[in-house]
């Protein structure tokens, strides 16, 4: 706003020229009235013309405060996919008080609390990928977890599918597809076969791990596949071992033992090779998954990693990295028998691997 104060006060160009008026003892007497002639009392004029300028400058403020209560209004409207506080909407009675405080306790079982506490506790650095940082975090879906096994969902989080287990009490429990045993899964009375004519092929062209594999791990492979009535595709076989020239990440990569087709990364198909991917986070899928697990132990696999995010849950690694190993083809090679999640952790490997493999 520019100043108007004028050097000469009450002319015409000053812009606020003399002019009689009557007004109360303001700068009087308190309480009389006062005559104002041509040159007298020029501030009544400046006060006027402020009172105006911030009048006007309120009422812009109170519009800004109509507007931000308006975005507010809508930032927090619940069918915008924001949250509204039930304290603003919901009466505080009895049963309105019991839902809320069941919200919280749902809120922080559903591991969600753990999570957001987490990121506040240390923001999410996606460049650091060790196993303290948040943005570790299993890879989502329903039935993930932090790497480690620490704030697991719980069973059934996000509608996934469960196993349900009986207990030696007569009563039922609800249990994630990964955390179920062996002997749990089995008693669950889920069909254990599919419906395919046990095909097992190469999907591994255009891959750096493009290379046959071995014909022990196929015969195994085939066994396996005939056994649980399912095809399988091999989606990752040999490579070409580093003594033998191999480059990373050109004719080689990760895992040694996939050198020289000891080992293949495979999926499966109950429905033949045109259907769908088994996944173990389906417990239908599991039991046809297992039991294709436990023919590839039966006939002779010395490892197997899958679950908890392993592959995407839809992938099963199979070798006979050991057995290469004891015949000079292979150096180096972990004792790991099974694992699963991020790495070959075995801690992170679903119980019903493990049992599959300690058995």
């Amino acid at each position: 706003m520019a100043n108007t104060t004028p050097s000469t006060p009450n002319t015409t160009d000053s812009g606020h020229p003399g002019n009689s008026m009557t007004h109360t003892g303001v700068d009087a007497h308190e309480g009389s009235t006062v005559t104002s002639n041509a040159g007298e009392h020029s501030h009544l004029h400046f006060d006027d013309g402020y009172k105006l300028h911030f009048g006007e400058i309120a009422s812009l403020f109170e519009d800004i405060q109509a507007d931000i209560r308006i975005i507010t209004d809508r930032a927090t409207d619940l069918t915008k996919g924001n949250y509204t506080r039930d304290a603003d909407t919901t009466a505080p009675n009895a049963a309105n008080v019991a839902l809320q405080a069941a919200a919280e306790v749902n809120f922080d079982a559903s591991g969600v609390l753990a999570q957001l506490n987490a990121e506040i506790a240390r923001p999410t650095n996606f460049a650091d990928t060790t196993s303290e940082n948040y943005a570790t975090v299993q890879g989502g879906g329903t039935t993930g977890s932090f790497i480690g096994g620490q704030y697991q969902r719980p069973a059934g989080y996000a509608k996934a599918s469960t196993v349900i287990v009986q207990n030696e009490d007569g009563t039922t429990t609800a249990k994630r597809t990964g955390d179920v045993s062996l002997a749990e899964l089995e008693a669950a009375g889920l069909a254990t076969k599919g419906s395919a004519s046990g095909n097992v092929r190469y999907g591994n062209q255009g891959k750096i791990r493009n290379r046959p594999i071995q014909q022990a791990l196929m015969d195994i492979l085939s066994s396996a596949a005939t056994a649980a009535n399912v095809d399988v595709l091999i989606t990752s076989g040999g490579q070409l071992a580093a003594r033998d020239g191999g480059i990373d990440r050109s004719t080689r990569t990760g895992s040694n033992r996939h050198d020289n087709g000891f080992a293949a990364d495979t999926v499966i198909y109950k429905d033949g090779f045109s259907g769908r991917e088994l996944s173990s986070r389906r417990s239908e899928d599991l039991a046809i998954m297992v039991e294709f697990m436990k023919a590839c132990k039966s006939a002779g696999a010395t490892a197997i990693g899958q679950g908890n995010n392993y592959m995407g849950d839809t992938g099963i690694h199979v070798d006979i990295a050991l057995a290469g190993q004891s015949a000079g083809k292979l150096t180096k090679i972990s004792t790991s028998a099974f694992w699963g999640g991020s790495d070959a952790r075995r801690a992170d490997a679903p119980q019903y691997l493990a049992d599959i493999m300690v058995a």
